[in-house]
């Protein structure tokens, strides 16, 4: 028997049904209810009982006995009735452990008055009328089982209390038959016992399990709400017809439309006509799942496009076998035009929104590769005479506004006074560097009637930012087929044109001559001498440094190289790489920068980093890696302070091979970075194509981010996918402090520019660093 005040429910009860503390007033209440439930019925069937048996037994046994026993069972049903019928569902919640208790107390009063009942009477009666006492007696025991099976210990109390008493009936009448009923009723009871342990075992079993759902469809669905109330996406459901259905106040907003006309309006007509929406039809048409799809929606207007990203699972499916969707949909309009922008920075020049070198470059090759004998062509070359001495009186600001003013204006003097011949192109190659290419029948003419026109518009000044300029234009043209059928060759020669235009003064134009090539000699001379540069001990390691942005302190340099000719002097990069990588010369140069670079930052006090460009010529040396590893152990450097800068043509032609390189040289510790980020390529696959641990935003871009929201938004852009994707930014061409300011505020890594330093011999950056550490030790 349970103990006397053992709770009806805890956490480690006799049924091996383990309920949480926090649930046990909960579980009490749902026992308690549903005896409650079976409460009515069993009263009628035990008042039935009681009067069926004080019927047989009214002249067997005294009145008064029978009179007393159905009085004291009649009030503790008629007690029973009022807990389970006059108590208000309130307070039977509030007060469910004390209810529980009330029926346990009324189980153990009505067991015991039956069992004493039964008792006193079986010995006393014949076998007859003692037989109905036996059956009444073992009705009472399985309908209690059966009744008060939420409720246990009531159930064992009652079921024993009256057993106790038919045994102890039996027991005084002592026959065999007697013997075999008692041991029929003990058998009987322990099986009644084993059904309540089951029944209430499963029960709780069954109400954890109900809660436990509920809970979880109560969470699903207040997330659910406040996911379409507060969420960046929307959730949308398509019917079997691909039309939207249950569709919310948030979808509708942002679909600009009524949520009532949205009510079965066709999905695909969200979207405007295109190859995704098409593909988008099929995909749904065949049931298929949909993520992530970006398409395009119907009701954009020029400028203001926007972008919906769309993902969809079908959720059942019709007889036709037409899926039902369900999935959320997210705008990346944001995304989207920010990959257009750098989409865009990759073939046009940020500057001037012209095509840039490598636009014009393919569309130039293609152009002639699909072109004959008789397609004539010319390519212009415009230089101007005195954009140095502009950045030099008036700063790189009025500079980079006098290009986008000037390129604007050679693409309106081309199209409004239509000199541009047949599918003219007009690009920004670089710097001050502009090109025409042009076709046509009298493309000779054309092309120097343009070239005069130029030269006149551009002698007159200029008025930029309050500053009246004066540069005039210089222009080399070369013509195709006459000159040159490739398009480097005639680029080659229009160059030389070029040269000689200002050569002869400047302010005009020049036509390419075969005499004009003695340049190429001139070029050759410079080839022959750079040969002997590295053996003579000619080059020079330059550094510039490299700044943490948030602690403002060196973390690096890069190395530079210069060539100090015996004759011309000190020669700069622009002057003598182009020709060093074209014979190759490149190689040997490169291996010397490598270990010169290495050993100087070996001889380092401070731990800084070393960044060493690699021309795409150098990375397919096969004796690049063997140089490197022999750098790193001459002298012990680690190779994490090495850095190699590729710019992202090393990509564009054997990609396979040197990625390969690239992941050779992650493998020994050194780090990659990519130059010039976006001023000419197609950045982003490369961003996927290669781990690289630093991406280098080029000076375009950073000189007019103080002025110009597109180039903030682009640089921002650019930093913001290099974070996502664990990268470290570096900006070039850092001058002013807000320059700095700002891109601390988009959150660049580095910073290098002639704000902390121009490219100085490495001795001086030494004797700067022996001068800090002398002065700290005497301070």
């Amino acid at each position: 028997m349970p103990r006397w005040g053992e709770n009806m429910v805890s956490k480690r009860v006799r049924w091996k049904v383990s309920i949480p503390p926090h649930l046990n007033e909960w579980a009490t209440n749902r026992l308690v209810s549903a005896h409650i439930r079976t409460v009515n019925a069993s009263l009628g069937g035990l008042i039935l009982n009681i009067v069926i048996c004080a019927a047989v037994l009214w002249g067997h046994v005294s009145a008064n006995a029978i009179l007393a026993g159905c009085g004291i069972l009649g009030g503790l049903v008629a007690h029973r009735y009022y807990l389970a019928n006059a108590i208000s569902k309130r307070d039977q919640r509030e007060h469910s452990h004390w209810m529980a208790r009330a029926f346990l107390m009324n189980s153990i009063a009505m067991g015991l008055t039956t069992g004493l009942a039964l008792a006193l009477t079986i010995p006393a009666v014949s076998t007859g009328i003692a037989l109905v006492l036996v059956v009444s007696g073992v009705t009472q025991i399985a309908g209690f089982a059966y009744t008060t099976r939420t409720l246990p210990q009531a159930a064992l109390w009652h079921l024993g209390l009256i057993l106790t008493g038919l045994l102890a009936g039996l027991a005084q009448v002592g026959g065999p038959i007697d013997l075999a009923t008692g041991l029929l009723a003990i058998t009987s009871t322990a099986l009644q016992i084993i059904m309540v342990q089951v029944a209430y075992k499963s029960f709780v079993e069954r109400i954890l399990h109900e809660r436990e759902l509920h809970q979880s469809s109560e969470t699903v669905r207040m997330l659910l709400n406040d996911y379409e109330a507060h969420g960046s996406d929307w959730l949308v459901e398509l019917d079997a017809n691909l039309c939207l259905t249950n569709v919310n106040r948030r979808f509708a907003e942002a679909a600009k439309m009524e949520a009532t006309h949205l009510e079965g309006f066709p999905f695909l007509d969200l979207f405007a006509g295109n190859a995704a929406r098409d593909n988008l039809e099929s995909l749904l048409s065949e049931g298929q799942l949909i993520r992530r799809l970006t398409l395009a929606t119907s009701d954009a207007t020029p400028g203001e496009e926007r972008w919906w990203s769309v993902s969809l699972h079908p959720a059942a499916s019709n007889r036709n076998g037409t899926s039902r969707y369900r999935g959320v949909i997210s705008d990346v309009s944001a995304e989207k035009q920010a990959e257009e922008r750098v989409r865009h920075m990759a073939h046009y020049d940020s500057l001037t929104d012209l095509p840039n070198r490598l636009m014009f470059n393919a569309a130039v090759n293609r152009t002639l590769a699909a072109s004959d004998s008789t397609h004539r062509h010319a390519l212009l070359l415009i230089d101007f005479d005195h954009f140095k001495s502009i950045n030099d009186m008036y700063g790189h600001p009025v500079g980079d506004s006098f290009l986008a003013i000037v390129g604007n204006r050679l693409a309106q003097t081309i199209t409004k006074n239509k000199l541009g011949g047949e599918g003219h192109i007009v690009a920004r190659l670089g710097g001050d560097e502009f090109a025409i290419f042009m076709g046509g029948e009298d493309v000779l003419t054309q092309s120097i009637r343009l070239a005069e026109h130029l030269v006149d518009v551009f002698a007159e000044p200029f008025e930029v930012e309050g500053h009246e300029v004066h540069a005039g234009v210089s222009i080399g043209i070369a013509q195709s087929p006459e000159h040159a059928d490739s398009y480097q060759t005639l680029l080659s020669f229009a160059d030389i044109a070029l040269y000689v235009a200002k050569n002869e003064g400047r302010g005009r134009w020049e036509m390419f001559q075969p005499g004009l090539d003695e340049e190429l000699h001139q070029r050759h001379s410079l080839a022959r001498d750079l040969r002997s540069a590295v053996q003579n001990g000619e080059l020079r390691l330059y550094l510039q440094p490299l700044v943490d942005v948030e602690t403002s302190r060196n973390c690096g340099y890069e190395a530079l190289m210069r060539w100090e000719h015996p004759q011309r002097g000190m020669v700069m990069p622009n002057d003598f790489i182009p020709i060093a990588e074209e014979t190759g010369l490149i190689v040997p140069m490169g291996e010397w920068m490598i270990r010169t670079a290495v050993a100087e930052a070996a001889r380092w006090q401070e731990p800084q980093t070393i960044a060493i460009n690699l021309s795409p010529i150098q990375l397919r040396s096969a004796s690049l890696i063997p140089t490197i590893m022999q750098a790193l152990a001459s002298t012990g450097i680690d190779p994490g302070r090495v850095e190699v800068e590729i710019t992202e043509s090393v990509l564009m032609h054997n990609s396979e091979a040197n990625i390969e390189i690239l992941n050779r040289l992650h493998a020994l510790g050194l780090k990659i970075a990519l130059d010039d980020f976006g001023t000419g390529y197609a950045s982003l696959n490369y961003l996927l194509t290669f781990p690289f641990d630093k991406i280098k935003i080029d000076r375009s871009f950073v000189n007019d981010i103080e002025i110009r929201e597109e180039s903030r938004a682009i640089v921002g852009a650019v930093i913001s996918l290099a974070n996502k994707l664990g990268m470290c930014t570096l900006a070039e061409g850092v001058e002013h402090e807000m320059q700095l300011a700002r891109l601390r505020q988009e959150g660049c890594s580095m910073v290098q520019g002639w704000l902390f330093g121009k490219a100085m011999p490495a001795d001086h950056y030494a004797r700067a660093e022996r001068a800090e550490d002398r002065a700290a030790d005497a301070a």
